[in-house]
């Protein structure tokens, strides 16, 4: 559940602030770069917190 909440986040946290950047600029890539962002994002964080082995 945690794993789904971190997606969850970083694609509406990312995509949000795309979607500010394309409203505020009047532009149309910054929302699809943001989404795409975010889960990249979430992902790098569930690797570093789960994935990684010590």
């Amino acid at each position: 559940m945690v794993v789904i909440s971190y997606i969850v986040a970083g694609i509406l946290f990312y995509g949000g602030l795309g979607w500010l950047g394309d409203h505020f600029l009047s532009t149309s890539w910054m929302l699809p770069v943001g989404l795409i962002a975010g889960l990249m994002a979430s992902i790098y964080l569930i690797y570093k917190r789960y994935g990684s082995v010590k």
